[in-house]
């Protein structure tokens, strides 16, 4: 690490085009020449923000970069008012403009962070600033209807109101003693936040968001991308598909074993997946400057096209492409089928997986052993056979069930894929809802994609409900459900 004192200049204040202040912190290496910036814009206070583990300010400011930190509109010490998403594209360009032009800088900007700090960098991005090199959004989406809000037209209901709760709301309003509160009064949370009525509206307003929609303008951005997620982050299916959107050769996709959280650790839920995926062991800062310095200097990255973490084997995975080349789909029988009710009243609660819930006890993410979900009524679990032969999953699953149901007009259709590891615990892999039609003879639900080795003799197991509380907001109506066939689709590597 470099000697150099540290210099943190606070509150540094820019204007935005419409004359709102917006204020930055600025980290650079005291007495040294301009050089590259790192800007980090968020809505969570930019004094909290750094160090984490998508980004350690050591590594970065000893590769030469500064880094700048700022508060978005309506938030922490800048000025305006926060509405989500509405004028990170406007106030995205015009910070990297004023990034590019303090004495500090040398002209050159690329962005990094997390989350919604991802969105603020893609929404900059497609405003074109002429100063913006690169960007690495990680466990984040480009897109905040489909695969942020929704799932299909299930609300995301566990995510967006413990996010307004705990998040958004001027510190002062949150709820953060009881944050749980947030899954039945979204009703308070919308008088708070009325910005925030269209999320909540049954089915949900597709011009609103479709307006908010970056990967419809993804020709707009010309800069590289250096996409990074976490096969148990509640983004991760975001992730996937706005790398296999690239337009540029030069785009990376690195995805760890992670949930949504920020130190970026080896612990996934209730599994320690292996110390090689924690970040600092992983270098995942000095791998993001590496794909900075490339293209500040105008060469190709030295990263491999695709990186991805194995699951159970506990190593990296270096690939010219996602899903991996020479990758095929595998159908595997469902042996049985069964019946099961389904009560709003009385939901299934989500244990684990792709979620997340903002400042709860739960927070709603990583492995959770399903045999809990597996002994209530209203939850059907099917074993798979067990495996004839070591197996490397990687790619996307598939699940075609073959139904009835009674109690309508609509009927939820959860599935959770698990694994049956060596303990005999059912470790969750990924989930996904499908709402359809109380008379639908079948239903398709898209889990995902996953990226796991299996053993010769474990089995996978598909658990079937028709909720899945708090993540997603159930039909109004009970009914009963049941699978009377079907198939798992799995994608295997050659």
């Amino acid at each position: 690490m470099s000697a150099a004192p540290l210099r943190i200049e606070r509150d540094v204040a820019m204007r935005t085009r419409d004359g709102v202040a917006l204020r930055a912190d600025v980290w650079e290496p005291e007495g040294a020449p301009p050089g590259p910036a790192i800007l980090w814009r968020t809505p969570y206070g930019k004094e909290a923000a750094l160090p984490c583990g998508f980004l350690d300010p050591r590594v970065a400011l000893d590769r030469g970069y500064r880094i700048v930190v700022q508060d978005v509109r309506g938030t922490g010490t800048s000025e305006g008012t926060l509405e989500p998403w509405l004028q990170e594209e406007p106030d995205g360009v015009d910070a990297v403009a004023w990034v590019a032009a303090q004495p500090w800088c040398d002209g050159r900007v690329v962005m990094a962070g997390y989350s919604y700090v991802g969105a603020t960098q893609w929404l900059a991005a497609v405003g074109a600033p002429p100063a913006l090199r690169a960007i690495a959004p990680s466990i984040s989406s480009d897109r905040y209807g489909e695969g942020w809000s929704l799932r299909g037209d299930v609300l995301e209901l566990g995510i967006l109101s413990s996010w307004i709760a705990a998040g958004l709301l001027p510190p002062e309003q949150r709820w953060m003693d009881d944050v749980e509160r947030a899954w039945t009064a979204t009703d308070e949370l919308v008088a708070l936040a009325p910005w925030a009525e269209p999320w909540f509206r049954d089915p949900p307003d597709q011009a609103y968001w479709a307006a908010r929609d970056v990967r419809a303008r993804r020709a707009e951005i010309t800069v590289p991308v250096l996409s990074i997620g976490g096969w148990y982050d509640v983004f991760i299916g975001a992730t996937l598909a706005a790398h296999a959107a690239s337009r540029h050769p030069w785009d990376r996709l690195i995805v760890g074993p992670w949930a949504h959280e920020v130190q970026v650790m080896q612990f996934a839920g209730e599994r320690n997946v292996g110390f090689a995926a924690n970040a600092a062991e992983f270098g995942l800062t000095a791998r993001v400057c590496d794909f900075y310095d490339a293209i500040l200097d105008g060469r190709e990255p030295p990263l491999p096209p695709v990186t991805a973490y194995v699951l159970n084997a506990r190593r990296w995975w270096e690939l010219d492409a996602w899903p991996p080349t020479g990758a095929r789909e595998r159908e595997l029988p469902l042996p049985h089928g069964g019946a099961f009710p389904a009560d709003p009243a009385a939901p299934v609660p989500a244990l684990g997986g792709r979620a997340l819930r903002l400042w709860a006890a739960d927070p709603g993410y990583g492995i959770r052993d399903q045999r809990a979900l597996a002994e209530r009524d209203d939850v059907l679990a099917v074993p798979l056979a067990p495996l004839e032969a070591d197996t490397l999953l990687a790619g996307p699953v598939r699940a075609r069930l073959d139904v009835a149901a009674e109690g309508g007009p609509l009927r939820d259709w959860v599935v959770t894929l698990a694994v049956e590891a060596a303990d005999g615990r059912w470790d969750n892999l990924a989930e996904a809802v499908v709402r359809a039609p109380v008379d639908a003879p079948e239903v398709v639900v898209e889990l995902g994609d996953v990226c796991i080795q299996l053993d010769a003799g474990q089995r996978l197991v598909v658990l079937v409900a028709g909720s899945s509380w708090p993540r997603w907001r159930p039909v109004a109506t009970a009914g009963r459900q049941e699978v009377r066939g079907g198939a798992l689709t799995v994608t295997v590597a050659g």
